[in-house]
């Protein structure tokens, strides 16, 4: 997201809006109840884009993420596939 913000040059106040549209069946319900829930408790909206992502990770990333793909990364071995291959694997993780 951040490379396609960086891109269309869009402004912090705009992209909170622009990842909620992109969103898509669970994680769009997941939004519209966490924002409506955050309505009923009077606690103020995100607004911004490092808090709107810090909600997203915290809910769909599990906990062992950057755990399980370091171990992944460090784990790899090439063997007999080409370097592009390797490249491709490694960029999949």
């Amino acid at each position: 997201m951040e490379r396609i913000f960086d891109y269309k040059k869009v402004p912090e106040e705009k992209k909170v809006k622009l990842v909620a549209l992109r969103l898509r069946k669970y994680a769009s319900l997941w939004w519209t109840n966490l924002c409506n829930k955050r309505i009923r408790e009077r606690k103020p909206r995100i607004q911004t884009w490092g808090r709107m992502k810090a909600k997203l990770k915290a809910r769909f990333l599990p906990p062992s993420y950057i755990q399980d793909n370091y171990s992944h990364l460090h784990n790899l071995v090439q063997g007999d596939i080409s370097v592009d291959e390797y490249t491709r694997e490694f960029e999949n993780c």
